[in-house]
């Protein structure tokens, strides 16, 4: 099994998508704050035995927050271990008053919206006043966003899931309707807005160390776009 920084410092990439995007999570948190974690799921991350202490530790909100929700349309929500307390989703409507929340963390969800303008009446609904939204998500024009379009509904995408991400027991459809700067920037224009592309070392290369650096090797030469994840903080 290849693993490209077993001899880094904290074994972890330079280019650590989930490092980056907590760390600045974090610049925005504080006790008095409730966060929304959308479309957390069962928080697999937490108990990822291949994911290293110090990521875990900064993505690990619960402590810093006043309250923390996740939130999903999956049962396997009650199983998060990440939260104070676990909601459901049903008929796309998130159980919490108005104005509720002071940040809505969506992670790797915003790909897997159907109706974008439905989600954000939503999630515009739940969000206080000068509240946030902070999403992670692969750029629509993704080579991995390609694959997963062409490929959707197949039984070969199933099993290239299974060998990417082997403790997942349930993957959601993706859309990749709201995966662009252009598409956010409409849905949320009312919303001040910083965007960014983000390129993160190579994630899916089957632990070999092949397929890892002809992976790196179009992150250094195509577009940002094409091999990037979009980070966003969009404040109300």
């Amino acid at each position: 099994m290849y693993d490209p920084f077993i001899n880094l410092p904290g074994k972890f990439s330079v280019n650590d998508g989930t490092i980056d995007f907590y760390l600045r999570i974090r610049t925005i948190i504080n006790k008095k704050k409730i966060i929304l974690d959308l479309g957390a799921g069962e928080g697999y991350w937490l108990k990822d035995k291949k994911n290293s202490k110090l990521r875990k530790s900064i993505q690990y909100l619960k402590k810093d927050v006043k309250k923390l929700y996740a939130a999903d349309i999956d049962k396997a929500i009650f199983k998060n271990k990440s939260s104070h307390k676990n909601l459901l989703i049903k008929k796309n409507v998130i159980p919490l008053k108005n104005n509720s929340v002071d940040i809505i963390i969506c992670d790797w969800v915003f790909e897997h919206i159907d109706n974008p303008t439905l989600f954000f009446t939503e999630i515009n609904r739940v969000l206080k006043k000068n509240g946030y939204i902070c999403a992670r998500t692969p750029h629509k024009y993704n080579y991995f966003s390609l694959v997963s379009n062409i490929l959707e509904g197949s039984n070969f995408k199933d099993f290239l899931l299974k060998k990417i991400q082997p403790g997942r027991k349930e993957y959601f459809k993706s859309f990749y309707k709201l995966n662009t700067k252009n598409k956010i920037d409409k849905i949320f224009k009312r919303y001040s807005k910083k965007i960014f592309i983000f390129t993160p070392d190579p994630a899916y290369y089957f632990n070999l160390k092949i397929f890892y650096y002809f992976f790196k090797i179009i992150h250094l030469i195509f577009p940002k776009f094409f091999s990037g994840i979009l980070i966003c903080f969009l404040k109300k």
